[in-house]
């Protein structure tokens, strides 16, 4: 916790981001760590554990705030204060899957690497929600909206499928192009299942969220599709996307696809370093 304040609190204080494939169809980043020493690492994992908690716990910040205390302090919770905070922690991290919790994790590396991203200049992030509360849910992995100034469209959104990498029996290309293809054929679907009624919107966010399925169905140029594949740093591609615009084809307009990939030493011991945070209070 120590390290992860120093540096910035945030995981892209951690990271370093290089642009890709410019003179692709999709242009891709590369996210990679900074430093590979251990204590930059941990930090890493903390940085993930904390902001899945905080999230996960939404209003309940008594919650929040007995995981956080009982785990910097090397404590167990008990009794009444364990069940309160395992009501939240358990549905993804008490059954210790691994492959189920390194996707999930893929899932935040992508969330923190878009969301603190530095804003550029005439469009700023108007939604972005963190991922899903379970390891299992088949909707919708990320949703980025963002608002323009200056520009006849108002906002863009661009709906994300998230993957990770981790077998040895096929290569980094093959999942991204599985991707692709699944946001081909299931990108209406995704918008479809978000629930939007419970939200707090500005009039012109409402509006532009009330038509997303139909922006996607008629590819209109205010809807986009990316990928996201977090992979250990010893499998990063020189070379990734390149052929995205053959699996992905209902979006054919300038920006269309957009490809992230976050390469992270030993991904699934990363991944089990973020759980022993969260399951270290429990």
């Amino acid at each position: 916790m120590e390290r992860a304040a120093s540096a910035g609190g945030r995981l892209v204080d951690l990271t370093r981001r290089e642009p890709h494939g410019r003179n692709q169809k999709c242009t891709w980043d590369l996210v990679i760590a900074i430093s590979e020493q251990r204590s930059d690492r941990a930090a890493a994992a903390w940085i993930i554990a904390d902001e899945i908690m905080l999230a996960r716990t939404d209003l309940d910040t008594l919650a929040y705030w007995l995981w956080r205390e009982a785990a910097l302090d090397g404590e167990k919770l008990a009794d009444e204060d364990r069940q309160h905070v395992l009501s939240y922690a358990g549905p993804v991290f008490e059954a210790n899957d691994p492959d189920g919790v390194t996707g999930y994790i893929g899932e935040w590396l992508w969330y923190l690497s878009t969301r603190d991203l530095a804003p550029e200049p005439g469009r700023s992030v108007e939604l972005i929600d963190p991922p899903s509360r379970t390891v299992t849910d088949s909707g919708p992995d990320g949703l980025v909206i963002h608002r323009l100034e200056g520009s006849g469209l108002g906002f863009v959104f661009r709906l994300w499928e998230v993957k990770k990498f981790t077998g040895t029996a096929s290569k980094p290309s093959d999942t991204i192009r599985g991707a692709w293809r699944q946001l081909n054929d299931n990108g209406a679907r995704y918008l479809g299942q978000m629930a939007w009624g419970g939200r707090r919107l500005s009039p012109d966010t409402e509006q532009f969220v009330s038509s997303l399925v139909r922006q996607w169905v008629t590819a209109q140029q205010s809807s986009s599709g990316g990928v996201s594949l977090a992979l250990n740093a010893a499998d990063t591609p020189s070379t990734a996307f390149d052929r995205s615009h053959e699996h992905f084809t209902t979006h054919t307009h300038a920006g269309a696809l957009q490809g992230l990939v976050v390469a992270v030493e030993e991904l699934e011991d990363f991944a089990d370093d973020v759980r022993e945070y969260v399951w270290s209070a429990l």
